[in-house]
């Protein structure tokens, strides 16, 4: 990223040396959302230069001292979307845990170093990453207030993202939920996902109007891709009856919805954590193991890359290795 902009009559092309990266986590999510809005940042404050008449505003030789929790506990309360202030917070628990009066000028390359250190013996290794990258923008926040003489350099430091199996119910499992007696307002959505792949936010919005001679034709809510899925016979089977207007499935909210569907887990005696994204989940890996093309598999779910959807296939090998290696020596 940089900012353009002209001092008397001259260009300036200032580069900010800040990068977006390709969103694939919630942590990269979180990543260019902050990577955004120190860009925004930056900008403001040099706009505010530039009408002052000043070129760049000198830094002091010295900075007062700030503690890390209470500036960072400030930065947090101005931070509007739920998720990302709760992740924050967690974090800034957890950087007070390891020391709790730190201040913002102690955090070097090699204090940074110690913490992610420290997180990976109580953290998973996503979680670590994720506050690592969390921290990382706080510092960031805290040399744009003027707070730091430079910006700290962490390069290398935070762990990579560890890829997870995605978890799935087999067919008996579906079975095994056919069978037992669910909670009003969850049984049709989530084996409806099962076979046809959709997430839950987009079977919310599902309207009858989206299914043209018995494909779905719809822009996913998450990615703005357009995916076409024929409707099977399963998936048929836990449609209501067509109506004009409105939503074809009527679903609460997300939390609710999940705690009904772990209840319903509960009563089919499935020992999973079941959630509404396993539904789809349970789609790919299905399709796959009875036939279906990585490729085509990869369209449905609306994927941009079969690298994507390549997992589900990896899952599967390593199911087949298990079964192999079951059957005892001879």
């Amino acid at each position: 990223m940089h900012l353009d902009y002209r001092i008397g009559g001259k260009r300036i092309r200032e580069f900010l040396k800040l990068y977006l990266v390709p969103a694939k986590t919630q942590a990269d999510k979180i990543k260019n959302q902050e990577t955004l809005r120190l860009a925004t940042e930056i900008k403001n404050r040099r706009i505010r230069e530039l009408d002052s008449g000043e070129l760049n505003v000198n830094m002091p030789k010295k900075v007062k001292l700030v503690l890390a929790a209470d500036y960072i506990a400030k930065k947090i309360a101005s931070i509007k979307v739920k998720n990302s202030r709760q992740n924050n917070q967690t974090m800034l628990n957890a950087l007070i845990a390891f020391k709790k009066n730190a201040t913002l000028q102690e955090i070097d390359r090699d204090f940074f170093k110690k913490f992610v250190e420290y997180l990976r013996e109580t953290r998973s290794n996503n979680t670590t990453r994720l506050y690592a990258v969390l921290l990382k923008a706080r510092l960031h926040d805290a040399f744009v207030d003027g707070l730091l003489l430079q910006r700290p350099d962490f390069y290398g430091l935070a762990p990579k993202k560890e890829p997870k199996d995605p978890e799935f119910l087999t067919l008996s499992e579906i079975k095994k939920l056919l069978a037992a007696e669910a909670p009003d307002g969850v049984r049709e959505p989530f084996l409806f996902c099962c076979f046809t792949g959709l997430r839950f936010s987009d079977v919310r919005q599902l309207k009858w109007e989206h299914i043209e001679k018995d494909i779905i034709i719809l822009r996913m809510e998450k990615t703005g891709e357009i995916v076409r899925v024929p409707l099977s016979e399963n998936a048929k089977k836990f449609m209501p009856e067509k109506k004009a207007k409105g939503p074809i499935f009527k679903i609460g909210p997300l939390n609710t919805f999940t705690r009904k569907l772990k209840k319903w887990a509960a009563e089919a005696g499935i020992a999973k954590n079941l959630h509404s994204h396993m539904a789809r989940h349970s789609f790919a890996t299905l399709a796959l193991e009875h036939g279906a093309e990585l490729y085509t598999i990869s369209k449905l779910l609306g994927h941009k890359s079969v690298e994507t959807t390549q997992i589900y296939a990896k899952v599967l090998d390593e199911g087949r290795r298990k079964a192999v290696d079951a059957i005892p020596d001879v």
